[in-house]
C-alpha cells in the first residue's frame, strides 16, 4: 500500500507542476524550434516534403510550408520561455494530431515517404525520416507530452510562475500595509 501513496504523491505532483513537467516543456519547447528553424531555412524542401504527402490541394502547399514552421517557431519559443503555455500546449497537440493524421493516411496507403520532420539535409545530418511506425509512435509520444504541459496547474522556470510569484508577493506585502 505504501507503493500505491508513493505513486499517487508523484503522479499529483506531476499534474501540479514539478521538475519533470519543465523538463517535459523544455525538451518539446526546444524540439518544436529546432523543427521549425530547419524548416525555415529552407522553405522549398519542406514545401516539396509536404506536397509528397498529398493531403492538401497543390495551391495550399507554399501556405503550409511556410505557416507550419513559424507556428512550430512560435509554440517552441513560448513554450522554452513559458509564456502562454498551457495556449501553446494546446496549440502544440492540436498540430501534433494533424501531423499524426497525417503520418497515419501515408501508412495506410502504403507510402514510404520522407517525413519532413526534422529536415536531416538541411542540418547536414546523414539520415533519411522515412515515415514508419515509429515515425507515428514518437508523435504520439509528444502528444502525451503536450497534453501533460497543458494539464499542468504550474511551471517552473517560466515567465508565467515569475509573474505569479511575484504578484503573490505583492499581494502579501500589502496585506500587512
Amino acid at each position: 500500500m505504501g507503493g500505491e501513496s508513493g505513486i499517487r504523491r508523484a503522479m499529483v505532483s506531476m499534474l501540479y507542476g514539478n521538475w519533470f513537467t519543465t523538463a517535459v516543456r523544455l525538451m518539446l519547447g526546444g524540439m518544436m524550434l529546432f523543427a521549425g528553424l530547419v524548416k525555415l531555412a529552407d522553405p522549398s524542401l519542406f514545401g516539396m516534403a509536404v506536397e509528397r504527402y498529398e493531403l492538401l490541394p497543390a495551391i495550399l502547399v507554399p501556405y503550409a510550408a511556410t505557416i507550419i514552421p513559424a507556428l512550430e517557431c512560435l509554440i517552441g519559443i513560448s513554450l522554452v520561455a513559458g509564456f502562454r503555455v498551457r495556449a501553446s500546449a494546446a496549440s502544440a497537440f492540436v498540430l501534433m494530431v494533424l501531423f499524426i493524421v497525417a503520418v497515419s493516411v501515408n501508412l495506410a496507403l502504403g507510402r514510404q515517404i520522407d517525413c519532413g520532420c526534422f529536415q536531416p539535409a538541411v542540418t547536414g545530418l546523414g539520415f533519411s525520416e522515412t515515415l514508419g511506425p515509429w515515425t507515428l509512435v514518437r508523435n504520439l509520444l509528444f502528444l502525451a507530452g503536450f497534453a501533460l504541459i497543458f494539464r499542468a496547474d504550474r511551471h517552473l522556470l517560466s515567465i508565467e510562475n515569475a509573474i505569479e510569484k511575484t504578484r503573490l508577493k505583492n499581494l502579501e506585502k500589502s496585506k500587512y500595509e
